[in-house]
């Protein structure tokens, strides 16, 4: 993308923004990671609302952000996304954590990929797996997982709630970006219709 993706402006608002909002009416609290303390005074103004954590294993990537974010987490379960992804949906959301209860993760397959950046997890037992996958040297987030039990789940049990599956949808380039907008454009003038 070229920038921090975390304060790429969608729709006048940071691509955090958005997944802080859609998120916020599905768990209990919110928890911004953060790779370090310059990037939490630049998001201060879109985290405000939200508890931070920051990597505590700087340059490892997402495998050091879901280490820090499961150690912050006050609850049992918790749910595990990246910052691109503006379109959440918190009833697939409150389906993972049903899906999840009783093992260690819930992990949606979408076409023949795993989201694990849009997941449930055990939180201490992830936790865990990751502090371990990073003193082995591990880098990859598939990584932890191959140690828990984890449920995986076919994306297309969410169509119900998520016909198009946009809960899924990662802004990694620009044209992801440009689709994101005329995605949230099409819901607003969906919307004054649906007023008038």
């Amino acid at each position: 993308m070229g920038a921090e993706k975390a304060s790429v402006m969608l729709c006048n608002r940071p691509l955090i923004e958005h997944v802080i909002e859609r998120i916020s009416d599905a768990v209990d609290e919110v928890i911004v990671v953060l790779r370090d303390h310059a990037q939490a005074e630049r998001l201060e103004c879109v985290t405000s609302c939200c508890r931070v954590a920051i990597d505590r294993a700087p340059g490892v990537g997402p495998l050091a952000g879901l280490q820090a974010g499961m150690d912050a987490a006050r609850g049992r379960y918790a749910f595990a996304t990246g910052c691109d992804m503006p379109f959440i949906n918190p009833y697939v959301i409150d389906s993972l954590f049903s899906i999840a209860d009783g093992h260690d993760g819930a992990v949606p397959l979408l076409n023949g990929l795993l989201e694990r950046l849009h997941a449930v997890y055990l939180a201490r037992r992830l936790e865990e797996a990751c502090r371990i996958a990073i003193a082995r040297g591990e880098r990859r987030i598939s990584a932890p997982l191959a140690w828990l039990d984890i449920r995986f789940v076919d994306a297309g049990v969410f169509r119900g709630v998520d016909p198009e599956l946009l809960s899924f949808f990662n802004v990694n380039t620009l044209d992801d970006l440009r689709r994101a907008e005329g995605i949230i454009r099409g819901r607003s003038a969906e919307r004054r219709i649906n007023l008038l």
